[in-house]
């Protein structure tokens, strides 16, 4: 039987090699996060801000001009990003003096697919983009009964899965899915918690449609959706306080403060249709600011929105809008007066978050007279605190798809080894 003698000098190299060891492997991660950090960096700014030479994604990153060379080779074998043509000189510029020419980085649209999936009362439809957001297909579901998830559900992946088998060859570049939905959403773990305008309870959402779309889903409301899609690509593009209401047949709204959403207490920051307005006691806001609120004006006792299906509210909407939209006196007045509400019930909140914007969406959103009547009322406070009121025309589907290019390709590592190995379309 051997023995062995462990010695205070033993203990020591052993202890001294395990810290070597240790410290060689916190390295080799920190160096690898920081190159991961860096490349997502990189590929935001030219998502972002692109095309863009490779001397301006420097100044943007604060990257060497080494280190940018070195990724954005990564990033075109990967066929994430691609040199632009050099420009030719046009007779209203002057001629570019010698040397050699700054070659411009873009975005290589070919270089994947993401989907776009909304649901409302409008509309519920799937669509697939390339990674500048150019629709390549959109199937639309028009059901005509929304209140059971399963049936709503199903239907989703079978078409979503359609439009991924016609037109996208390697299911690698699939990157993601975003989904767009009206109800207090957990996007942390892709959980619906309630939808009363679909009359839904709790669905594990994210994880049926990740499972059966065999890709990532992010779930985020509607008014987060459009929220985060503005902010970070369009009309509100770079804000980090923004209050974004979504004007359809109910209200809802989102808070981004400091470019982070605010959720609330089980995530239901935003669900504002049941609050009182000021002054105005004899209902909420979804009851006298909404769709909801415009059919009851016109309709009165005629309407029974508990025993009436989402869709036939959303038709007639659609027909009211229409009708104040062409001048009709009696419709143009109710969609007004909604429009005050709305703008009335905003103040105070304007007054507690100082926003650099509120934003409003949604159907109502494209009807003059609700959008001035709002804008009327919100004057004297966005005045005072510098606040401007901005309209954004995204749909549902159209925030999902910039969503999900946000999570999946700016947000997330990508495998670019694999995806050297696999051609773009």
């Amino acid at each position: 039987m051997e023995t062995y003698l462990i010695t205070v000098s033993n203990l020591y190299m052993i202890k001294s090699n395990w810290e070597t060891e240790n410290k060689v492997i916190k390295t080799d991660r920190t160096r690898m996060d920081l190159g991961r950090t860096n490349r997502r960096a990189v590929l935001a700014a030219v998502v972002l801000n692109g095309p863009l030479s490779r001397t301006g994604i420097a100044k943007i990153t604060n990257l060497t001009a080494a280190a940018v060379s070195r990724i954005t080779r990564d990033l075109i074998e990967a066929h994430l990003i691609e040199e632009l043509p050099e420009a030719a000189d046009t007779p209203n510029e002057p001629p570019r003096g010698p040397g050699r020419r700054f070659v411009e980085l873009d975005v290589n649209p070919s270089g994947g697919y993401i989907l776009g999936i909304g649901v409302n009362v409008f509309s519920q439809s799937i669509t697939l983009a390339d990674l500048k957001n150019r629709r390549i297909a959109r199937h639309d579901l028009k059901l005509s009964n929304l209140t059971d998830p399963n049936v709503v559900i199903n239907r989703l992946t079978e078409e979503a899965n359609a439009i991924v088998d016609q037109h996208v060859q390697d299911r690698q570049r699939l990157f993601g899915a975003s989904f767009a939905f009206t109800g207090a959403v957990d996007p942390e773990e892709g959980v619906v918690r309630t939808s009363p305008y679909l009359r839904w309870g709790a669905v594990a959402l994210g994880e049926r449609l990740t499972q059966a779309l065999n890709t990532p889903v992010r779930i985020e409301s509607l008014p987060a959706a459009v929220a985060l899609a503005e902010s970070k690509f369009g009309i509100a593009q770079g804000m980090k306080n923004l209050l974004a209401v979504n004007c359809s047949l109910g209200i809802g709204a989102a808070i981004l403060s400091d470019g982070r959403l605010v959720r609330g207490h089980d995530f239901a920051a935003g669900l504002i249709g049941g609050i009182f307005p000021p002054g105005e006691p004899s209902g909420t806001l979804d009851n006298l600011a909404s769709g909801h609120g415009i059919l009851m004006s016109l309709l009165g006792d005629d309407l029974d929105i508990s025993a009436t299906p989402s869709n036939r509210l959303a038709e007639s909407l659609l027909e009211a809008m229409a009708n104040a939209r062409n001048g009709d006196a009696a419709t143009a007045r109710a969609t007004a007066d909604a429009g005050r509400v709305l703008g009335e019930t905003l103040v105070p909140f304007l007054a507690l978050l100082h926003p650099q914007s509120v934003m409003i969406s949604g159907p109502l959103a494209m009807v003059p007279q609700y959008v001035n009547a709002c804008r009327q009322a919100l004057a004297p406070i966005g005045k005072q605190i510098s606040c401007e009121l901005l309209i954004s025309d995204l749909s549902a589907q159209a925030a999902a798809r910039w969503v999900a290019i946000d999570e999946f390709l700016l947000e997330r590592d990508l495998n670019l080894d694999d995806l050297k190995l696999s051609e773009a379309a």
